[in-house]
């Protein structure tokens, strides 16, 4: 019995052809009428700059008032970071509470004013200690 290929070249698969038409309800009375297709609505939220801005900043401030104790520069300018984490974080909640991006600015500014705790909570102990 010899096989159906004698030069044991591949054989080329056979071509698929695939017809488009479009789906028809079934015929009961008249003239038969096409099926709606899905409509599938995709909304994009719009980002929270602020919000975003504000998150970076706090996280920024905190490691900056964090690594203050092994790199003195950075404990200098976390402050900086806090406070503009605070600011930004504020107005990206206001922005955001309207259509639901504001949750990055509350993250954002409770950083900054852990952060700015954290600067002026040693002066105030100090201050009250009447050192």
């Amino acid at each position: 019995m010899q096989p159906n290929n004698p030069g044991n070249s591949p054989q080329a698969p056979a071509p698929v052809y695939i017809q488009n038409t479009p789906v028809q309800q079934p015929m009961m009375y008249g003239v038969p009428q096409g099926v709606g297709g899905q409509t599938i609505v995709i909304s994009q939220s719009q980002g929270n700059g602020m919000a975003t801005t504000s998150l970076v900043l706090g996280i920024i401030g905190i490691l900056c008032y964090g690594l203050g104790f092994v790199v003195c520069l950075t404990w200098f300018v976390g402050w900086l970071f806090a406070i503009l984490a605070v600011i930004f974080g504020h107005i990206g909640h206001a922005n955001g509470s309207a259509n639901g991006t504001g949750g990055q600015g509350v993250a954002g500014f409770l950083l900054g004013y852990l952060t700015l705790a954290g600067y002026l909570l040693p002066f105030l102990l100090i201050g009250s200690a009447g050192i």
